[in-house]
């Protein structure tokens, strides 16, 4: 079942409407919005993915981290060590 979320990749100016998979990880649905706003942002290095103020596990389902229809994540980019 396709799930439609939307999605800010920091950086960017405005968020996009995402298409997503329940069994879709994490890492993968970080990658579509990353991918969606190339054009307007390149990519910088690696991200982390926050829904509802807490960083989710890349590894994790779109269902096993609780992700409903028209649900904000954010795409942040990880600060240089």
């Amino acid at each position: 079942m396709s799930i439609p979320l939307y999605g800010f990749l920091e950086g960017d100016t405005i968020g996009l409407l995402v298409s997503a998979e329940e069994s879709e990880t994490i890492l993968e649905l970080a990658g579509k919005l990353q991918d969606a706003a190339s054009i307007r942002v390149a990519r910088n290095g690696q991200a982390d993915f926050v829904y509802d103020g807490k960083v989710i596990d890349p590894k994790s389902t779109v269902a096993q981290a609780g992700l409903h229809a028209l649900d904000r994540f954010d795409v942040i980019w990880r600060p240089a060590r």
